[in-house]
């Protein structure tokens, strides 16, 4: 998985744009062509999608961006978004 995005997903813990996941609340569907959270690109035909259910809104990532952004969240809170 490449590096880049897992410093996107602690960019975007640290300014609040992804919150950290806490649960599984989340929905996998074939693409909708909507822009993913974490990457920007859209999410296109042939790709899956999940759909994150957060505190305040619903977002769409790629299953790869959802993985690292899953990763990120799980990290110990003394090394998490350094």
């Amino acid at each position: 998985m490449d590096m880049d995005l897992f410093a996107r997903v602690r960019e975007r813990l640290l300014d609040g744009t992804l919150w950290p996941l806490t649960d599984g609340n989340v929905l996998g569907s074939p693409a909708t062509g909507e822009l993913c959270a974490v990457c920007d690109e859209t999410i296109t035909g042939g790709e899956g999608e999940y759909e994150v259910k957060g505190p305040l809104m619903i977002v769409h990532v790629h299953v790869a961006c959802y993985h690292a952004w899953s990763g990120e969240s799980q990290r110990s809170p003394d090394t998490r978004w350094r």
